[in-house]
């Protein structure tokens, strides 16, 4: 597009304020320019008319969405997925596979990679996240919704396998801290500059800590599927919970759809980790950005079953939830219209957090000149109007 696009008069969601009648002039893909009153021969004009502007938003754990589950194995699934995600807000995601057989996810690397060569979406994710397979299979609560047969203990054989076929999309792996071999594990991973998570846990605080010191650096879903202090054989033990909130250098993500996370848990996450440390994402699974009220988390060959029911996903006996069907727009509603977080705190955790945790942060995640073009301007109830990634603008999904 000749000379770029020029935004005007937007309310711009800054990292430390709130800026009215701000206006940005995008050109070749980036933020060239924010100021008052920018006069750009040629550029095509948005007329903001004081919408609310932000950094695109930065989902870091995202299984589908629009029907889709990227477990279903087809570059259509991730076009599908990846698209619908796009037009609630999210310009960065990262395609997240549940634990599976080693051929599912060797195929989950291998058709990302086929996304990434031949997809106009393709600059959308710049990797992928394995959530899994290395998980304890102990207890109801720290499996959550992931598949029994499909959890094993760490092999090295399969993960240099995987990492082989993954050609460097990985950008992030998930396990367990207490199983045998979770410590070498880590320690060879995250050597490759791979972020590595605990998650689905029923750790101890001295197990979680261990973990800290060998590799693992985040909590995937904290609260949810993570141990906290209870007893075990008349002796009361500390979790994952205390042994992050202990650890300055610890990272975590909340699901914040509302429903899995409580108000005072965000506010207590916020206030003992700081927001650089707090990021928010969907934990989306396919049903996300549709009204069905039912489908599969994972393949439609061989996941679970889950239902819609008070606006969250579960599994149909009811005793876990299985991800949720939020898009990260609805997340930034939850904190601001529900919890009463600020905007620029709300964007920071949508956004420029995740972006810092993932090392992208040099071109994502805040409106800044030099930074991509990926912007998201919204209306007063906080839905997409536009979205912006990389210049190119779509219709949002309001």
């Amino acid at each position: 597009m000749k000379n770029g696009v020029l935004i005007r008069n937007a309310t711009a969601v800054l990292p430390r304020e709130i800026r009215e009648h701000t206006d940005l002039w995008l050109e070749g893909g980036k933020i060239a320019a924010i100021g008052d009153n920018l006069s750009v021969e040629g550029a095509a004009v948005i007329d903001a008319e004081g919408s609310y502007l932000m950094a695109g938003f930065v989902d870091i754990h995202v299984h589908g969405g629009g029907g889709a589950d990227f477990m279903d194995l087809s570059k259509e699934a991730f076009e599908t997925a990846v698209g619908c995600h796009l037009r609630h807000g999210t310009t960065t995601l990262y395609p997240t596979a549940v634990a599976a057989p080693f051929d599912d996810l060797k195929t989950f690397l291998e058709v990302y990679h086929t996304f990434a060569a031949g997809s106009e979406l393709s600059s959308r994710t710049p990797g992928v996240h394995l959530e899994g397979p290395y998980f304890s299979g102990g207890g109801k609560l720290s499996r959550g919704a992931q598949k029994t047969d499909a959890l094993r203990l760490p092999d090295m054989a399969e993960v240099k396998a995987l990492l082989d076929a993954a050609d460097g999309s990985i950008k992030r792996w998930d396990a367990s801290p207490e199983l045998e071999g979770a410590i070498e594990f880590a320690r060879y991973v995250s050597g490759l500059g791979i972020l590595v998570s605990e998650a689905h846990t029923d750790a101890t605080a001295a197990e979680a800590t261990l973990g800290f010191e060998n590799g693992f650096s985040h909590v995937t879903h904290f609260y949810n599927a993570t141990s906290l202090h209870r007893k075990r054989e008349q002796t009361v033990y500390a979790g994952v919970v205390e042994a992050t909130y202990l650890d300055d250098n610890v990272s975590v993500e909340l699901i914040l759809d509302g429903c899995h996370i409580p108000r005072e848990d965000v506010l207590l996450a916020l206030k003992i980790k700081g927001v650089q440390k707090v990021s928010a994402i969907t934990d989306a699974m396919r049903i996300a950005g549709t009204d069905m009220t039912g489908g599969k988390l994972g393949s439609l060959k061989n996941g679970m079953d889950v239902i819609v029911e008070d606006g969250v996903a579960k599994l149909t006996d009811k005793s876990s939830f299985a991800g949720s069907i939020a898009t990260m727009d609805r997340c930034l509603r939850v904190l601001c219209l529900k919890y009463g977080i600020d905007l620029p705190t709300a964007s920071a955790m949508l956004s420029l957090s995740p972006a810092m945790l993932m090392g992208i942060d040099d071109r994502k995640g805040s409106i800044k000149v030099g930074k991509d073009a990926d912007l998201v301007l919204l209306d007063g109830e906080l839905r997409p109007i536009k979205v912006i990634a990389g210049g190119k603008i779509y219709e949002g999904a309001r």
